[in-house]
């Protein structure tokens, strides 16, 4: 799995072996400005608007290492590859949307339908999906399998708009899954990042309705997405406040770069002057994070500073 971004767009890539058995690729995305189904909290089975076309989401039940706000899954089909879309996130979670589109096995990107990503699947608007199919269109071995992967590996690309997804200007953290399951739910033992038993990666199915918190590790990749143009400080820190607005609980998530660092982290009014400070002390590198508990303090617009050594960041949070 693979995570870069530009000035207005987002890009994940999954690789392996596409096939048409209605077996696909799915993606499950943790927004930092999204509130969606919460981490080891069954995922609610979802309707296609295409009956005819049974889908991974359809099933629901597994319960995942990350917030799941939206998922995308590239479906095998006789036909060829359906990109389908779910919003957990929504009001009306309980659908997703059947792409009109086939991309071009030979890794064109298509755009998504404008028609298709407005209301519910308005956070994939302005997307765009390229993959390369097998060649003969279905698999019936595993080409890689002798040699720990190294033939037989095509792609799946997905572009995303970060206006459209809402990712906040400057840094922010996006989190991703990535897994390959059948049409009917039923989960491979290939899912990003992996389960590791020791150093061994994990070689059994996960079935149906597997719980991903109960496994070893954590399976969720967390990418840093930062505007090219913004200070270097901004993207140093690497800071993200989410979900943002808040009614409960928010996370503040940074990052320190080099060794232990004095971290200072101060939640201010729009005066500048401190509500309450959430951190002061050396921390040790790596991402941080720490809890916002929005119920014992005012509804208000309110202000997160973080000071990593020399390197400030802040952002604007609403609490309900």
């Amino acid at each position: 799995m693979y995570g870069a971004n530009t000035g207005t767009k987002l890009h994940l890539a999954l690789a392996g072996t596409m096939e048409r058995s209605g077996n696909g690729f799915a993606f499950y995305i943790d927004l930092p400005n999204a509130t969606g189904v919460p981490v080891g909290t069954a995922l609610p089975p979802i309707v296609s608007a295409i009956p005819a076309n049974d889908n991974t989401f359809t099933r629901g039940g597994a319960r995942l290492d990350l917030q799941a706000d939206i998922a995308f899954n590239l479906k095998g089909d006789a036909a060829g590859q359906i990109p389908q879309l779910a919003n957990y996130s929504s009001a009306t979670v309980g659908t997703s949307v059947n792409l009109t589109v086939t991309a071009p096995a030979a890794g064109t990107a298509v755009a998504f339908p404008a028609a298709a990503t407005v209301g519910t699947f308005s956070k994939f608007a302005g997307g765009r999906v390229a993959y390369k199919d097998s060649p003969d269109g279905k698999v019936l071995t595993n080409p890689g399998n002798a040699n720990g992967g190294g033939v037989g590996s095509l792609a799946l690309e997905l572009e995303l708009d970060r206006t459209a997804l809402g990712l906040p200007s400057g840094a922010s953290i996006v989190r991703v899954f990535g897994a390959y399951i059948s049409a009917s739910g039923f989960w491979s033992s290939d899912v990003i990042p992996e389960v590791l038993t020791g150093t061994t990666p994990n070689s059994s199915n996960f079935a149906f309705d597997p719980d991903f918190t109960q496994e070893a590790g954590t399976q969720a990749a967390t990418f840093n997405v930062v505007l090219g143009t913004k200070q270097a400080d901004e993207a140093s820190v690497a800071m993200s406040v989410f979900p943002n607005p808040s009614n409960s609980q928010a996370t503040v998530t940074y990052r320190v770069l080099n060794g232990a660092e004095y971290v200072n982290v101060v939640l201010t009014d729009l005066m500048g002057r401190t509500v309450r400070t959430l951190q002061d002390g050396k921390q040790a590198a790596g991402f941080q994070n720490i809890g916002l508990n929005s119920s014992t303090i005012a509804a208000g617009t309110y202000m997160v500073r973080v000071q990593v050594g020399d390197k400030v960041a802040t952002r604007k949070v609403v609490l309900l």
